[in-house]
């Protein structure tokens, strides 16, 4: 609205209320100058309606030299300067505020708590809040109820959020989906989906923010179908639902279905795509090698939005994904156009250059941030760690040590990963007993790491002490014993691990399981027994299974069971060389030389060359 005088509205409050709604900051400044000017500023009272007015509109230097100004401010006073430092995610500061509150004798009500609530969960301790809340009788307030089984939500403690949303009277819409993304962010959409079918008894009418948890929640579960069901029952999507759906199937791998609902919502129409949306399509961009694509939302994103919000959120896929598809100086110019200082812009150049092979030139780009002062991340720590000798990696553990000593497994995993890769075991278990917490990465990293050291023993003593004290092993927990096994030659005890998998822990055996089993029987010499497997596998044996099948017949120099490998190889793969030249060679040192010519003239007529061989050492 245009600036009016005070003597224009029929009282000063009138005139609070009107700026209130506006949150112009010009006329909050004018309005504040006219009281200066007349003499009605240092009320108390009147300060404290400006502190509102600046704190609303997101001025937090002018709020606090108001209220600094204050000789004893009022709940009144502290209640908006807590919601602007919540707000603005500076919740430490709030909590210190909160406590300077308390500190000053002065009582919360039912507009303080949810807002330090919201900030509690900086420190992981609601139940301090809560206790206050209800010392001072607030706790019942419908507010500050659906602040709490927020807050016990975002920090793991689903029992404590239902106990509070159980005890609610009244609930609204905010409650119900708060408690539903409770279970959504821990991973229980079973009891989502039972509490979203209470809601309708109940009834409450589910939102878009609603179906957008349900939906976030199948994504997460990786069940990319049911998340669509959802989808279709929304009559009007926002780019929300969209981006969420497009994720989901990205997150299950299926970024081609990821690919065709963006050309989807292009094709509707109604709502565009934001830059979070974009990130997501490049990154499915990427991981399909659909750089064309990636180019077009590349040019789009520039022509429809502001290019440093454009940047800011998907400067990273970009980077990746350039970097993924060689186009090396592209990826350099858009990391470029990030900003600096923000850490997630060098572990997307890092990550992209260590994953085209090009560690050197990574590692130039973290010594680079090293330079510059920037602080690290646990990211980059992870990124960097995959592509270092021993001695760096010795150097980034110290460097850990004295910088991130509070890290979560996430660097301890890929520290774990990088001793064992350098053939130091002993180390890499020095690292993961040492752990404060473990993921079932960890485990998995260490069982790994048994196996492809030839210790097949502690791989299984570590699973079951995993079955014990551990989360729950998953799928690839037992792809990794299995390797164990096969490269062990404990041959009774991997069968035996593949038959619990399904019977005992209710897994679906993978492709790779079905390999693993292939390769365990076909490396001790038993080829029967291993075809015979093969032949009662619940799904079409894959590419995989056959070419562990024919790697063994090699070692064992088995000419019948190479020949059926073969023949199937050549059915799924016709244009792979390297299954042509192992059986070849098969024949040729069974001495059967026609065979072996058969083969290379298949070779010939397909016109298949054998990749070359090449060693790289560096001179130091």
């Amino acid at each position: 609205m245009r600036w009016r005088t005070a003597a224009a509205f029929s009282s000063l409050e009138s005139l609070f209320q009107a700026l209130s709604a506006t949150r112009s900051l010009p006329q909050i400044a004018q309005l504040h100058q006219q009281l200066l000017v007349r003499g009605l500023a240092p009320a108390p009272f009147r300060a404290t309606k400006l502190l509102q007015l600046y704190a609303d509109a997101s001025d937090l230097p002018s709020a606090l030299r108001l209220f600094a100004a204050l000789p004893r401010p009022s709940v009144f006073a502290w209640t908006p300067i807590l919601a602007l430092f919540s707000r603005s995610g500076d919740h430490l500061r709030c909590l210190a505020g909160y406590a300077a509150m308390r500190y000053a004798a002065v009582a919360p009500d039912g507009y303080v708590f949810p807002s330090v609530l919201r900030s509690s969960v900086a420190a992981a301790h609601p139940s301090a809040v809560h206790a206050d809340a209800v010392k001072f009788r607030s706790d019942a307030v419908l507010p500050v109820r659906n602040a709490l089984v927020d807050a016990y939500s975002k920090v793991g403690d689903t029992a404590s959020a239902r106990c509070v949303f159980d005890l609610t009277d009244g609930r609204d819409l905010v409650s119900w989906n708060s408690m539903i993304c409770g279970y959504v962010n821990a991973g229980c959409i079973g009891l989502a989906r039972e509490l979203l079918r209470s809601m309708e008894s109940d009834g409450c009418e589910p939102d878009l923010v609603t179906w957008n948890i349900v939906m976030d929640g199948y994504s997460r579960a990786g069940r990319s179908d049911e998340a669509l069901k959802i989808f279709d029952q929304i009559s009007d999507p926002n780019v929300v639902s969209w981006t969420t759906l497009i994720s989901c199937y990205s997150r299950c791998g299926n970024h081609e279905a990821a690919l065709a609902i963006f050309r989807r919502m292009l094709s509707a129409a109604t709502i565009p795509p934001d830059q979070d949306t974009l990130s997501c399509v490049i990154s499915c961009c990427r991981n399909v090698a659909r750089l064309a694509n990636g180019r077009e939302v590349h040019a789009y994103g520039l022509k429809t939005m502001a290019a440093d919000a454009f940047y800011s959120s998907a400067g990273a896929a970009l980077v990746t994904m350039y970097a993924s598809c060689n186009k090396l100086s592209t990826a350099e110019q858009a990391f470029l156009m990030m900003d600096p200082a923000d850490v997630v812009a060098w572990n997307a150049v890092i990550l992209g250059f260590a994953h085209s092979g090009l560690d050197h030139t990574a590692l130039e780009y973290f010594r680079d941030l090293q330079s510059r002062g920037n602080r690290s991340d646990e990211t980059t720590v992870a990124t960097i760690l995959p592509v270092c000798d021993l001695n760096l990696g010795k150097q980034i553990h110290a460097h850990v040590a004295r910088h991130h000593t509070g890290s979560s497994p996430l660097v301890w995993n890929a520290l774990m990963n990088m001793y064992a890769r350098s053939g130091c075991i002993r180390d890499a278990y020095l690292v993961f007993s040492r752990m404060v917490s473990r993921d079932v990465v960890s485990w998995n990293t260490m069982i790994g790491a048994y196996g492809s050291h030839g210790l097949g023993k502690e791989a299984l003593e570590l699973m079951d002490l995993m079955k014990g004290l551990g989360p729950k092993p998953n799928a690839i927990t037992f792809t990794n014993a299995l390797m164990a096994c096969s490269h062990c030659g404990m041959v009774d005890e991997g069968l035996e691990l593949f038959e619990n998998l399904s019977q005992s822990w209710g897994l679906v055996p993978t492709m790779e399981q079905y390999a693993c089993v292939v390769d365990l029987l076909a490396r001790a010499g038993r080829f029967g027994e291993a075809a015979g497997f093969i032949r009662r596998m619940a799904v079409r044996p894959s590419k995989s299974v056959w070419g562990a099948l024919l790697a063994a017949c090699r070692t064992h120099q088995n000419v019948e069971f190479g020949r059926l490998a073969f023949e199937q190889l050549v059915l799924l793969e016709p244009e792979n060389p390297g299954n042509y030249v192992t059986m070849s060679n098969i024949y040729a040192r069974a001495g059967q030389w026609e065979d072996a010519k058969k083969v290379r003239r298949m070779m010939e007529r397909r016109a298949l060359v054998k990749p070359s061989g090449y060693s790289w050492i560096e001179a130091t």
